[in-house]
């Protein structure tokens, strides 16, 4: 915890608190914290220059938490940073424990890796995001699945789907691995039925969007967010509304990195191994020239499949020297990340 305060702090101190807040995407939770969808109230407190339909791509579970934890004093952005940080401080204690109890390496370096090593993550763990807290569900989720506490992995599971829609891809992850263990040991799983729930989490969500906005399928309406092509790779045409770049040698490093890891990570656990096969193949149907923050869900199964790197000394302090550059890119992102708020009065 005192690593995540810290790590925060000497981002926060040079940017400003109001740029903190100000940074995408969290202005929007906080939106629709207050307004729980409902057009009238968005229009009439918030003038993002957005359609009011696009709210409907942030899932309720993060607006949820930030009136909460509002609930106990705080502002809803200031709730809005409490949430994130304390989901940081849970998934990296659960990653922890995770690679202790399984050992799958040294559980500190894998820990910190994942707060430091992306570094995407520093910057998004520092600001109002629904990433960490999504991260969360998901290595919770498959902790219990592949202790065949399938309830539990349901339940876990069902959080992660009404934080960030990709959660429902746990589900076909799940029925990948029962598919694959029938044909191992000839014998049904018949005890996987709750992960039924993931499903049904999101039948709920939309269910929630029709009960605020009249449309069930308000998600599929929220405007040009989804970002998903019909052919792979449409992230290097950079005629795409979402890419509109051609500098994207780091898309391939992240799908390098993000292959192999995966492999080895199949290798340790093919529950693991599948809903990081899962996630990787969706992230290849993805326009966006933010792949990097997409991709932020298959960071632990990453670490986990190349963990036995961290245990040479090299690495490590190759590690401690990337903090210098993965400092000042995320000073330098979160800086320049946000735009500006001149009335502070609805989000509070």
């Amino acid at each position: 915890m005192v690593v995540i305060l810290v790590s925060t702090a000497v981002v926060w101190l040079p940017v400003g608190r109001e740029k903190i807040y100000e940074n995408y995407d969290g202005p929007y939770y906080v939106a629709v914290a207050r307004s729980w969808y409902n057009k009238e109230i968005l229009g009439r407190n918030f003038s993002f220059p957005i359609p009011l339909e696009y709210y409907a791509a942030h899932f309720p579970l993060y607006p949820a938490l930030i009136n909460a934890i509002s609930a106990f004093g705080l502002n809803r952005l200031q709730a809005m940073l409490a949430v994130n940080l304390a989901a940081t401080a849970a998934a990296a204690m659960v990653i922890y424990k995770v690679v202790e109890v399984q050992k799958w390496g040294n559980p500190l370096w894998v820990a910190l890796a994942w707060l430091f090593v992306w570094p995407r993550m520093w910057a998004v763990r520092v600001v109002g995001s629904p990433e960490t807290l999504f991260v969360l569900w998901i290595i919770a989720s498959l902790y219990f699945f592949q202790k065949r506490k399938f309830w539990q992995a349901a339940i876990f599971g069902s959080l992660a789907v009404s934080t960030k829609s990709p959660g429902i891809l746990l589900f076909p992850a799940y029925i990948l691995w029962w598919g694959e263990n029938f044909m191992k040991t000839k014998k049904w799983e018949g005890k996987i039925y709750p992960i039924l729930l993931i499903p049904a989490a999101l039948a709920a969500v939309f269910g929630l969007f029709w009960l605020r906005t009249g449309d069930f399928w308000a998600y599929f309406h929220s405007g040009d967010n989804i970002h998903l092509q019909l052919l792979p790779f449409k992230v290097f045409d950079s005629s795409q509304s979402w890419v509109g770049n051609f500098w994207l040698e780091d898309v391939l490093w992240i799908y390098f990195i993000g292959a192999l890891g995966i492999y080895h990570a199949f290798k340790k656990s093919r529950v693991w191994g599948w809903w990081g096969a899962v996630f990787f193949v969706s992230i290849l149907f993805v326009s966006h020239r933010d792949i990097s923050r997409y991709s932020l869900p298959l960071v632990p199964i990453v670490l986990v499949g190349l963990s036995e790197l961290l245990n040479r000394k090299e690495v490590r302090l190759t590690l401690l020297l990337f903090l210098i550059p993965a400092y000042l890119y995320t000073v330098n992102f979160v800086s320049h990340n946000f735009f500006p708020i001149s009335d502070w009065g609805p989000f509070l």
